[in-house]
C-alpha cells in the first residue's frame, strides 16, 4: 500500500512516520507492506497523487490549504480516503468536502492506525495507478501504469507503447516522463531517448534487453547488472 503523510508540521509527521513504520514491521513476511512518502508543501504532494491509496493529511498554514488540496486532487480523480486530522483547523465545520474524508484529531497515536490502514488495503484491491500525460493534440490523459511496456523519444514525436500494442504520441520529453515514473521501480531510463517497464521484460543480456512484444532495445555492459537486480527487485514488490 501506497501511503502519503501531507502535514506541514515537521514534528508530527516524523512521528506520523514512525507510528506507520512500526505498523509495516507488524506486515513483514505479507505482501502488505506499507511504502510512505511525507510531504510538508501542497506543491510536491501534487506532483502525482494518484498513486497513493492512503493519505493522511494535516496541512494548516493557512485555514483553507487542506480543503484546497482536497479540491484538486478530487478533481484529478482521486477517491482514495483521506484522513484528515483536526489540529488548528477544525476540519469538520468545513463544508462540502468528499464522503472519502475521514475525520480524526490531533495528536496521531497507534490505536486508530489498524482500522484506518485497513481502508487502504481495501482500495489497494480496487486502485489502478496511472500517469498523467498530454497527448499531442494536448488532451491530458490518464494512463494505466501497469499497462506501458516502454517510451521512446525520437526527433520528431514521443510515444509510448501499451501492453496491448497500442501506441500514443504524448507532449512529454524524456526528461518529463521520466519524472512522471519516478514513483515506480519498474521503469528504467536506458537511454537518453528510450524508458523500459522491466516487469515486461522477457530477456536481459549484457547487450540488450528484449521486451514482451519482441522489441530489443541494446544496452551498455555497465547497465546489465543493474537491470538484471531492478528486475528481481521488482519481482517482489507490490
Amino acid at each position: 500500500m501506497h501511503i502519503a503523510i501531507c502535514d506541514d508540521n515537521v514534528a508530527d509527521r516524523r512521528h506520523l512516520e514512525r507510528l506507520l513504520s512500526r505498523e509495516s514491521d507488524k506486515r513483514m513476511g505479507t505482501p502488505n507492506l506499507l511504502y510512505v512518502d511525507s510531504y510538508g508543501d501542497k506543491e510536491h504532494f501534487l506532483f502525482h497523487p494518484l498513486m497513493y491509496d492512503l493519505v493522511f493529511m494535516d496541512m494548516s498554514e493557512t485555514p483553507t490549504l487542506s480543503a484546497e488540496i482536497i479540491a484538486a486532487i478530487t478533481e484529478m480523480g482521486f477517491t482514495a480516503p483521506i484522513i484528515l486530522y483536526s489540529s488548528t483547523v477544525d476540519y469538520t465545520k468545513i463544508p462540502n468536502l468528499p464522503e472519502n474524508v475521514i475525520h480524526q484529531k490531533k495528536p496521531y497515536i497507534p490505536a486508530p492506525l489498524p482500522d484506518l490502514l485497513a481502508l487502504g488495503d481495501t482500495q489497494v484491491h480496487g486502485h489502478i495507478e496511472t500517469l498523467p500525460v498530454h497527448c499531442a493534440n494536448g488532451d491530458k490523459h490518464y494512463i494505466p501504469v501497469e499497462h506501458i511496456l516502454y517510451y521512446i523519444a525520437d526527433a520528431t514525436s514521443y510515444t509510448i507503447t501499451l501492453e496491448d500494442g497500442t501506441q500514443t504520441i504524448l507532449t512529454e520529453d524524456a526528461g518529463e516522463f521520466q519524472r512522471l515514473t519516478e514513483p515506480y521501480k519498474e521503469f528504467y531510463r536506458i537511454s537518453k531517448t528510450v524508458i523500459i517497464n522491466l516487469r515486461f521484460a522477457t530477456s536481459i543480456t549484457p547487450l540488450s534487453v528484449t521486451m514482451q512484444d519482441r522489441h530489443v532495445f541494446r544496452i551498455s555492459a555497465l547497465q546489465f547488472s543493474k537491470l538484471k537486480g531492478l528486475k528481481e527487485q521488482i519481482k517482489t514488490t507490490p
